[in-house]
Order: structure tokens, then C-alpha cells, then sequence
């Protein structure tokens, strides 16, 4: 059975009985009153009666009856009888307006009345009929009167009244299944939408998370595990696949250093040769260095991320430092800075993050625009706008086939026409992690042969002055 069909059925489980309990005790309640109400009636019918009777001199039996059978009342079978002390009946009026001839009168006993002297009033029914017994003293003397009727008005509201609850349960229980329904809409539709993120997440797509709305109650929780669990399946899916593409790129270069120290050792050569086969296995060397370097920042990102200080860094001097660290590195490439104003310096922008990892992004962009233009050169144009800062690196290189742009932050990849040039495909993937981390998008545009473009966006803080640092600038 479907969960939003249980759910529906427990809310009717457990709504009906209280609603149904509800329109009991009103029942109940209603019937007790109308009760209680016509033996006050009764009751009060009996005494004044016998007021009449005794204290009256003047009225005597047949004017009293004549007087109780043309007072107009909503009851049928009505009778008042009243007996002294002795037992000895004074008045009774028989059942005036009796609607049930078939059926005889209630028959007065002497244990009845004897009860009455004991317990001086009781309570009597028969059938329909119900009444009062009471024990009354006037005038030093004892008196015992039986009144009774049957509550034709009172027996058909309470008709009315078991019709109208009835009506009233049938109605309600069928707003109860309508709600019942919309409960469970509503209750399924965060498993819902949690089921939805969970059919997108597929083995291309590890790094997506589910959507966690509240921790504090038991789906957030729920969201917050499932999360914790693909961090899990993601470490150990990065780690089998590094391993699996750690162990083809090492050995290429590995390859190559042993097929040329065996070449060389086939026969002797002369210094000159020596010398040039030691600058091969150096140039070798330097790239199985860059690319185990490269491994091992990739290996230790995962770890490192969860000890990142999230300090305000100025990213225009991570800008400055990481075109300082390039052009360091390679003295015939050129960047040339720019921004959106006249102002030739970067605006001073503050970030949260890790500024050693944000300067790693971009000279891994800095650097791989360099290295295919063939001037190189690239741009670097810094942008502020209004909730975020865009630092821009264009250059004029090989550029990337549409095709493949979807690839290129994979770890390994490699566009089919940068092969010749040297490198190892990592510095994109761990690009785009720390873009990433630090909330940040990374987007490409690129056409063959005209240029690639690397658009990076990171939320800022505006730039706020320390008091040192207004009284350096005055």
C-alpha cells in the first residue's frame, strides 16, 4: 500500500473517532437536558396542582379537572394523581389527551407509593411515559403525587436531533477523507521532492546534494544523512578513480624514462650525447614532478576543504600574487589587467575563503591561457557588480571544440587538440572545486582557432577601510 495511502487512512483512524465522539456526547448532552428539563416541567405540574387542591377551598375535584384539561400543553398522556398520607387518592385527573388508546394507564400500587414515602421523590418511566413521584407537605400533612406525560415535543427533537448528528457525521466524515487527502498531499511532498533530486543524481553526477530545509525535523535529518552518505560514495568513487587514472598518467612518463636509459645502455656514446640524453630524462623528470604535484593536490583537496579558515581574503592581491607566481614561472608570458572603470589598479574586494587555494585556481587559468595562445598573453579583466565579483581571463590560443567544453573539468581530460602541448589535465578539475567551494561559479566560452574565455564569479564583502589603514593612506 502506497505511504500517502496509509497516511490518508490513519488521518481518518484518527480524526473520525473524535469527531464521532464529539457528536455523542453532544447527543447526549441534549438529550440529558430536554430530560431533565420536562421532569422539572412535570415535576413543577404535580406541585401546582396540589396547591390548588389544598389550599384551595374553593376548587374542588371536578373544576380542577376541568382547569387541567384545558390547559394547553405540547404533551400527550398527561396525569396527575395525588394521595394522603394514608394512601387515600384525592384527585386524579386519568391521562388527559391519551394519543395511545390501546395501551392502559400506568397502574399506581401501594408499593409505589410506599417507595415514595421512603425515598420522597423517584423518578418513573413506562414506555414513553415519564414522570415523578414526590412526597410534598402542606399544612402539616402529607401528600403523595404521581405526575407524568409523554414528551411528544421533546421525543421528536430528539429525533431532529439524532438526524441533524448523523447528517452532521456523514458530512463531516467526508471532509475528513477530502483533508484526510490533502494531509497526505502535503506530507508526501518533501519525500517527494527529496525522491525527484534523488533520480538526477546519477554516477556522472556525484557532487549533487539534496536540498536540506530544515535540520531540526526528521526529513532534514533524513536529507542531511543521504548527503553525508554520497560524500562517502564520492570519496571512495574519487579514490578509485584516481587511483585507476594516477596509475595511466605515471605511467606514460615512467615509459618514456625507461625506454631512453635502455637505449642509452645499448652501446657507449660519446659526452655529447650523454649530455643531451641526461637534459631529456631532467625534461622528463620536471613533468612526472608537475604531474605527481598535480596528483597530490587533487588527492589532498577532499581532506583539505574540511579545515579551510573561512577568513576575508583581498582577492585583488591573490590576483597580483597569482600573476606574479606565473610570470615567475614562465618570463615569455604576458597578462595584461584591466577592469570596468579608469582605474588602472584591481578594486579591492574582499572574499571569504582560503587564499592559497583561490590562488592556485587562477594560476592554473592564468597559466593554461598562456600556454596555448601563441603570443602568450591573456587578459585578466575584473569586474564588480552588484552582488558578486566577475574576474574574466580571455585569451587568443586554440580554443575548445564546442563538443568537448562539457568535459574539459573532468580530471585527465584532455581536448583532442591540446595533446601536443604539454600537460596533465588536472589543474581545470581542481579549478573548478575551488571555485566551487568557495561559492563560486566558473563558466567557458570558446571557438577553435579564436580564443577561450574563463568567466569566474565569487560572492564578495564590500571592501570596509581599518582605521590603520586611513591613517597610512593620509
Amino acid at each position: 500500500m502506497p505511504l500517502r495511502t496509509r497516511l490518508s487512512l490513519t488521518f481518518i483512524a484518527v480524526v473520525s473517532p473524535v469527531l464521532l465522539l464529539f457528536l455523542v456526547n453532544f447527543y447526549y448532552y441534549f438529550s440529558i437536558s430536554k430530560q431533565e428539563d420536562f421532569l422539572t416541567k412535570i415535576k413543577n405540574r404535580g406541585i401546582t396542582m396540589t396547591h390548588l387542591l389544598v389550599e384551595k377551598q374553593s376548587i374542588n375535584e371536578s373544576l380542577l379537572r376541568r382547569i387541567d384539561e384545558d390547559t394547553y400543553t405540547a404533551y400527550s398522556d398527561r396525569r396527575v394523581a395525588i394521595f394522603d398520607e394514608k394512601n387515600h387518592l384525592l384527585y386524579d385527573s386519568q391521562e388527559i389527551n391519551n394519543r395511545e388508546h390501546n395501551k392502559p394507564a400506568l397502574t399506581i400500587t401501594a408499593s409505589l407509593l410506599d417507595q415514595i414515602s421512603q425515598q420522597r421523590e423517584i423518578t418513573l418511566k413506562d414506555g414513553r411515559r415519564l414522570g415523578v413521584g414526590l412526597l410534598l407537605r402542606y399544612q402539616g400533612q402529607n401528600y403523595k403525587v404521581i405526575s407524568y406525560a409523554v414528551d411528544n415535543y421533546g421525543i421528536r427533537k430528539t429525533q431532529e436531533a439524532i438526524f441533524v448528528s448523523g447528517a452532521s457525521f456523514l458530512v463531516a466524515f467526508l471532509l475528513v477523507i477530502a483533508l484526510s487527502q490533502i494531509f497526505a498531499r502535503r506530507s508526501i511532498k518533501p519525500i517527494a521532492n527529496m525522491m525527484r533530486q534523488i533520480d538526477q543524481i546519477t554516477v556522472s553526477n556525484l557532487e549533487a546534494r539534496l536540498t536540506v530545509n530544515n535540520e531540526e525535523d526528521e526529513l532534514g535529518r533524513l536529507a542531511f544523512t543521504f548527503n553525508q552518505m554520497l560524500d562517502r560514495i564520492s570519496a571512495f568513487e574519487f579514490q578509485r578513480s584516481f587511483v585507476a587514472n594516477a596509475s595511466h598518467e605515471l605511467r606514460t612518463p615512467l615509459t618514456l624514462l625507461t625506454n631512453q636509459i635502455e637505449v642509452a645502455l645499448i652501446k657507449v656514446r660519446t659526452v655529447d650525447e650523454y649530455k643531451q640524453l641526461l637534459i631529456s630524462l631532467l625534461e622528463d623528470i620536471n613533468n612526472l614532478n608537475d604531474l605527481s604535484n598535480g596528483l597530490l593536490e587533487l588527492a589532498q583537496f577532499d581532506v583539505k576543504q574540511n579545515h579551510i579558515a573561512w577568513n576575508p581574503i583581498e582577492l585583488d592581491e591573490v590576483l597580483y600574487e597569482a600573476v606574479a607566481t606565473v610570470l615567475h614561472k614562465y618570463p615569455a608570458y604576458s597578462v595584461t589587467l584591466s577592469t570596468d572603470s579608469s582605474d588602472e589598479s584591481l578594486p579591492s574586494i574582499q572574499v571569504k575563503g582560503e587564499d592559497s587555494l583561490l590562488k592556485t585556481a587562477f594560476i592554473n587559468l592564468i597559466e593554461n591561457g598562456c600556454k596555448f595562445s601563441v603570443d602568450h598573453h591573456v587578459r585578466l579583466t575584473v569586474q564588480v557588480l552588484q552582488d558578486y565579483i566577475q574576474v574574466t581571463i580571455k585569451d587568443k590560443g586554440i580554443g575548445i571544440a564546442e563538443s568537448e567544453l562539457d568535459f574539459i573539468f573532468q580530471p585527465f581530460y584532455r581536448a583532442n587538440n591540446a595533446r601536443t602541448v604539454k600537460g596533465n589535465g588536472i589543474g581545470l578539475s581542481l579549478t573548478e572545486k575551488i571555485i566551487k567551494l568557495h561559492g563560486g561559479l566558473i563558466a567557458v566560452r570558446s571557438r577553435l582557432n579564436k580564443g577561450t574565455t574563463f568567466t569566474v564569479s565569487l560572492p564578495y564583502q564590500p571592501y570596509v577601510q581599518t582605521p590603520s589603514q586611513v591613517v597610512d593612506d593620509e
